[in-house]
């Protein structure tokens, strides 16, 4: 595709989570506890503070959903329940924030205005979630020139959906008001090979804090995206970016093909009747194993698209179809779906009673009938699929998506527009003197850093490895005290630890970072092997005991001890000393009896002196 041509347009928001304690109140951000309690609501929609009721959170609303929350003993309390005010803004959250803005060169204001953004999905039990604009105005350079960066917020994280089952979802207050900082770029993005350029260097802009969380879900980017003839359309909930890359790619895909099917309608002069039809009669007789299965004992409602026919069948992104895309707007009023004529109804065995139906509503030739059924919410299904057949006859209509795992999206809701928002009463203003801001010290770059660690003498890929680390800080910290070079620290740091958690499945999260310096330091002292650091660790992690206990029961051997298992190893395999491959035939005996007591290193420096001693 020419992007160029086809009119693209596409910005993003990035949302980053901060390593901090909750943005107001005092409650961890770990999120390692089991919840311990529910509590059960119902959200309403209320108008804004110009008197309208915003259409995304109408829709919530009609969805008529219940809300179960799941509580944590120290990683929830009352105000995320709404049962009690904020508490003041966390400074360090603000100040990181403002670093933020500060490294895209943005505008901040003198005084940061706390509002209110509406959200009835059940996301947050107090109805809105609390945001602030801290900076605007600023720039972000990438290989295609400088992309705007419209604002800077800090806001709460959303609670995380549990559990969901038919119209009741389950959400845990855990993740609930941890600060959340978010970026939103100008739609000056080119392609989407450019979108996944500025979602790295925004990220890796972030990490360069050092005040950021790490992890799956800890960072997600949306993306906005629209083509001349379109509409702009939010893909929410994007957390890698080879995804990042595909989904932009596809989005865009998708409406030029709504386009195509927009101007096929218009040569046809399609329409979409008013009227519903009950066809309960037609498939109540039906000894259809689907129909049995699936749909005996609901109502079944009828329509007819006048002149839609085949175009349910095209493919508008991957190998999603238009079909595909109206039955997701029946799912989302909780029905499984809709059965139309413009798919292969064999795999349903209805043929018959759809050939049936067809007549008796006297459905011509180019129509497509659709069938859905349901029981609670099923009207507002049918009329959700309708409007949606009727606007695609005015082309791209404006919504937020969801994304899949395979670069698709699917339908999530109205995309939500300017009456949700309003001033926060609970939480003062807040000043930000020339001097606070001034304090501030905008850091270094993860480019400028990876040229120091690559002139340290470590190679690009570990230097890559310890700057994407949660455990950079603590290398810098110690890598002047330890004995060790920077590369073993490094590699010690973030090889081996990954290769741990992969290998043994251990969660390595759960090393406190005291443990890990006492472990470092260990090894460091030559009180165990350095091979022996993923075993320690395991012991530690999953044996459950001491730093201490672990390293005695794997302290390393002092050189005498490995020079007489070495020797009794030659003694055992004599016979291999004259074979050219003798130094690697008699390593894996030799590491077997160690135990892992030496490091690998050592004992190969030993056995190949053992080796030359017994030549001469």
């Amino acid at each position: 595709m020419n992007y160029e041509e086809l009119g693209f347009k596409c910005g993003i928001e990035i949302h980053q989570r901060l390593d901090t304690r909750k943005l107001f109140c005092d409650c961890s951000s770990s999120m390692n506890e089991e919840p311990e309690d529910e509590v059960v609501r119902r959200l309403r929609a209320v108008p804004g503070e110009m008197g309208e009721v915003d259409p995304a959170v109408l829709y919530e609303f009609l969805r008529d959903r219940k809300f179960v929350y799941k509580t944590y003993p120290t990683e929830s309390c009352n105000v995320e329940l709404d049962e009690e005010p904020p508490h003041e803004v966390r400074e360090e959250a603000m100040d990181t924030a403002l670093q933020v803005a500060k490294m895209f060169g943005c505008e901040v204001p003198d005084e940061i205005h706390p509002m209110r953004k509406t959200v009835i999905d059940g996301s947050n039990p107090s109805g809105f979630q609390r945001t602030m604009l801290v900076g605007l105005n600023g720039k972000v350079e990438t290989s295609e020139g400088l992309v705007g960066v419209e604002n800077v917020c800090l806001e709460e994280e959303s609670a995380q959906i549990l559990d969901r089952e038919g119209n009741t979802v389950t959400y845990g207050l855990n993740r609930l008001g941890i600060p959340l900082v978010e970026i939103g770029t100008a739609p000056d993005i080119k392609t989407p090979e450019h979108a996944r350029e500025v979602a790295e260097k925004i990220g890796k802009m972030l990490r360069a804090t050092g005040k950021v969380q790490r992890g799956i879900g800890s960072i997600r980017q949306d993306v906005n995206v629209s083509i001349e003839g379109g509409s702009r359309i939010e893909v929410k909930g994007l957390q890698e970016l080879d995804i990042l890359e595909k989904t932009v790619k596809l989005e865009t895909e998708r409406q030029r093909s709504l386009l195509e099917i927009k101007e096929e309608l218009e040569e046809r002069g399609a329409s979409v009747p008013d009227e519903v039809f009950d066809a309960e009669e037609v498939f109540g007789g039906s000894d259809s194993d689907f129909y049995q299965r699936i749909m005996k004992g609901k109502d079944i409602k009828a329509f007819v698209l006048k002149k839609f026919g085949g175009l349910l069948a095209k493919e508008i992104s991957g190998d999603k179809t238009f079909g595909k895309e109206l039955s997701e707007y029946a799912e989302a009023h909780g029905l499984g779906g809709i059965i139309h004529t413009d798919e292969d109804l064999s795999k349903y065995g209805l043929e018959d009673e759809f050939k049936e139906l067809r007549e008796k509503l006297g459905v011509e030739e180019k129509g497509v009938l659709v069938v859905a059924a349901g029981n609670e919410g099923l009207d507002n299904a049918v009329e959700a699929v309708k409007e949606r057949a009727e606007e695609a006859m005015e082309g791209v209509p404006e919504e937020t998506r969801d994304s899949n795992e395979d670069g698709t999206t699917s339908y999530s809701r109205p995309l939500p527009g300017e009456a949700r928002m309003y001033p926060e009463t609970d939480v003062p203003p807040i000043k930000i003197s020339e001097e606070r801001l001034d304090s501030i010290e905008v850091p270094e770059s993860l480019e400028e850093r990876k040229r120091k660690l690559t002139e340290q003498g470590l190679s690009e890929h570990l230097a890559d490895e310890i700057l994407d680390s949660r455990f950079y800080d603590l290398f810098k910290e110690k890598r002047d005290e330890f004995s060790m070079d920077s590369s073993t620290l490094a590699n010690l740091l973030t090889v081996e630890l990954k290769d741990l958690k992969k290998r043994g499945k251990v969660d390595v999260e759960k090393l406190t970072e005291q443990s890990l310096i006492d472990v470092l330091e260990a090894v460091d002292n030559d009180k165990v092997p350095k091979d022996s650091f993923g075993d320690i660790i395991n012991t530690v992690i999953e044996g459950g005991k001491s730093v201490e206990e672990a390293v005695e029961e794997m302290e390393a051997m002092d050189e005498s001890s490995l020079e007489q298992i070495v020797e009794e190893v030659l003694q055992e395999k004599e016979g291999l000393l004259d074979d050219e491959r003798a130094f690697k035939k008699l390593m894996g005996p030799v590491m077997q009896k160690v135990g892992g007591k030496a490091d690998g290193s050592k004992v190969s420096k030993v056995l190949k002196e053992k080796i030359e001693e017994r030549k001469d």
